[in-house]
């Protein structure tokens, strides 16, 4: 076993990689100095001499090489990756073969008799020594092609024993059905990941090992970077992060590492590594790069040094329009009635708005409608609960006492859930819900702290089910609760890490009627999660209600891009799925179908150009990189798709 990379003496590297792939028997084919390409890759040096780090860094730790061989003449070249960073660059440079980045997109991912090169990425995953040959999942290229290439690629490589096509989207699928080559299905190579890197950055802070279970009652402070046995549902404010476990781009911990702009990595053997180990509870300096990860013993003088550097959150100042006393139906709704009924029930009017496709709209959920903050704040009123809301806020220490927290945060719940609510406000709800009685009803968190540019707010609120109907699940209690989880302690917390005005905290809700069973849920984000300007959905999907957000330890969901070129009409090809991973609950087999794909790809691309124009522009945000995060479900049975909610990333 060799190190990857060497660093001087006071640096701790956390990942080898084996190196016994072959035996080689050809020498090398480099021979040193600067090349553009090689013929052949007989041994490590050839590899090392002409990889890169993919383009796409949805796995950590792969090296990867790009691949152009020429079908007519028999000719393969391994090109020079870290000269040509893509293919076309190869083939316009050194071959020039194509003038046109269109011309050359247009014939060499097709199934054109004017084709010329078979195209591909030889990609080694060091920490499981996996060889693989992979296509570009729109690529439509003969069958009869691949076998040629693919045998090239075995025939001029030392690896060639180890050697199989990745299956990771559609046109992989049918080949591992048809044709005689070896594969290897994308679950294979993700469990063999041992390190992720979920949220790049470089951090300070005293290294802790928590459990999962008692990471709630450990006094974690914004100065300590915890290690964690397991994937917790919360996350206290923290410098970084470290899991045991594998994550997902959209669960809770990560979404809440990329708001906070705190690193955050999977390392499967924290618990035991010896590097690990060697610095717990000492002050480190912490780097996560895609493919990298590393730790070092640090001063306190750099650290401070640091952490004052570190800039300030910028101060967000809160609306709150408590001038409108009546209950307002989702599609009477828009962006604009943020500081009236909170970001959630807004943003399900702005979606209610959406047309696309000759009038079609977005599907969303049933007997939507809001209730204001008034209803809110005349609660505090009634009850007397303001002063104990002005006392908390006076109090500047407090934020330092963890226990003086809890307890005066508790006292305000306490107070809004034993307090008489307004019987006019039950009243309307039961008309709004009207025939519908007998329905399990969803009361959402809608506040002006939550779903708004600058502050995402995930998980920070609670939703409760309430029925008309049902003495055992009273609208009353499901109103309250839902009023008294924006004084929990994660959500204070956060708004205060965020700079966030808490005078003019209020929340609103978002009424809906109940999914019932579900065959699948999922979240979305509209851009491309592992490469920048680079046209994709990122999708996680999971089967029936389990969640996507906040999944138990060994529940992994379905991963996948959906990839696009052009506007998406639902036609087959506009779009082309890469999956990551599938679903631990349905292993090597897609939750959804081709046809679901491309019905949700197209709500999907409905949205984001929506939002684009509401937010994007005006931040000069390009529209490939502008992303909303939504969330869908599909109905038991019926398989009837439903856009829950959206906001920005």
């Amino acid at each position: 076993m060799t190190l990857l990379k060497h660093f001087a003496a006071a640096f701790f590297f956390v990942f080898l990689i084996t190196t016994n792939l072959h035996c080689q028997q050809k020498p090398c084919a480099y021979k040193g100095g600067t090349i553009d390409y090689l013929s052949e890759i007989n041994c490590e040096n050839d590899f090392a001499a002409i990889q890169s780090l993919p383009l796409k860094n949805n796995f950590s730790n792969i090296k990867s090489v790009k691949v152009i061989y020429d079908i007519d003449k028999d000719i393969i070249y391994y090109a020079e990756s870290k000269k040509y960073k893509y293919h076309y660059s190869f083939c316009n440079e050194y071959l020039r073969a194509y003038n046109s980045l269109e011309d050359f997109n247009t014939i060499e991912y097709s199934n054109s008799k004017s084709r010329k090169f078979g195209i591909c990425n030889l990609n080694l995953y060091t920490a499981s020594n996996t060889c693989t040959v992979e296509f570009f999942p729109d690529d439509k290229i003969n069958v009869k092609y691949v076998e040629k290439f693919f045998n090239k690629i075995k025939a001029t490589t030392y690896f060639s024993n180890h050697l199989k096509i990745l299956n990771n989207n559609w046109t992989t699928q049918q080949w591992k059905t048809n044709a005689n080559l070896p594969f290897i299905d994308v679950d294979e190579v993700y469990k063999g990941q041992k390190f992720q890197a979920m949220k790049t950055g470089f951090a300070y802070g005293y290294l802790r090992f928590v459990d999962k279970d008692s990471l709630i009652q450990k006094h974690i402070t914004d100065k300590d970077i915890i290690v964690i046995n397991g994937l917790p549902n919360n996350l206290p404010l923290c410098a970084a992060t470290v899991t045991t476990v594998f994550q997902t781009p959209l669960c809770h911990i990560n979404i809440l590492s990329q708001n906070r702009n705190t690193p955050n990595c999977m390392v499967k053997s924290a618990f035991e590594n010896a590097v690990f180990l060697k610095l717990k509870d000492k002050l480190v300096s912490f780097l996560v790069q895609n493919d990298t990860l590393i730790i070092k013993e640090a001063t306190e003088h750099d650290a401070i040094k640091f952490w004052n550097k570190s800039n300030p959150k910028k101060y967000i100042s809160l609306v709150c329009d408590t001038e409108n006393d009546k209950l307002i139906w989702a599609k009477d709704l828009s962006i604009k009635d943020i500081n009236t009924v909170g970001g959630k029930a807004a943003n399900m009017g702005e979606l209610t708005r959406i047309r696309f496709n000759n009038n079609q709209h977005i599907p969303t959920p049933e007997k939507a409608f809001a209730i204001p903050f008034y209803f809110y704040k005349k609660h505090i009123q009634d009850n007397h609960i303001e002063q104990l809301i002005t006392a908390l806020l006076n109090d500047k220490e407090i934020i330092n006492d963890k226990q003086r927290l809890e307890t005066s945060l508790e006292k305000i719940r306490t107070a809004i859930v034993e307090g008489k609510i307004n019987g006019e406000l039950i009243k309307m709800v039961a008309e709004n819900i009207g025939d519908y009685k007998e329905h399990n009803f969803r009361f959402r968190s809608s506040t002006n702290a939550e779903d708004v540019p600058g502050f995402n707010g995930a998980g920070l609120y609670d939703s409760k089910t309430g029925n008309i109907s049902n003495p055992k699940k009273p609208v009353d209690k499901a109103i309250k609760a839902v009023w008294a989880s924006l004084w929990e302690r994660r959500a204070f917390e956060e708004r205060y890490y965020f700079n966030i005005d808490q005078t003019n905290l209020a929340m609103g809700i978002l009424v809906n009627k109940a999914f019932g069973t579900e065959e699948a849920n999922g979240v979305a984000v509209t851009k491309n999660l592992y490469r920048d300007d680079y046209p994709a959905f990122t999708i996680n999907v999971q089967l029936g209600e389990t969640s996507v957000v906040q999944p138990n330890d060994s529940i992994r969901a379905e991963q996948f891009l959906i990839n696009f070129s052009s506007q998406i009409s639902g036609n087959d090809d506009d779009l082309a799925v890469d999956y990551i991973c599938h679903s631990s609950l349905q292993q090597n087999e897609s939750i959804l179908t081709i046809k679901e794909i491309k019905e949700l790809a197209m709500y999907l691309m409905a949205i984001k150009q929506h939002y684009w124009i509401l937010y994007g522009r005006l931040r000069n945000v390009s529209f490939e990189n502008f992303a909303m995060d939504v969330e869908f479900k599909f109905y038991k049975n019926t398989r009837k798709v439903f856009i829950k909610q959206a906001r920005t990333y």
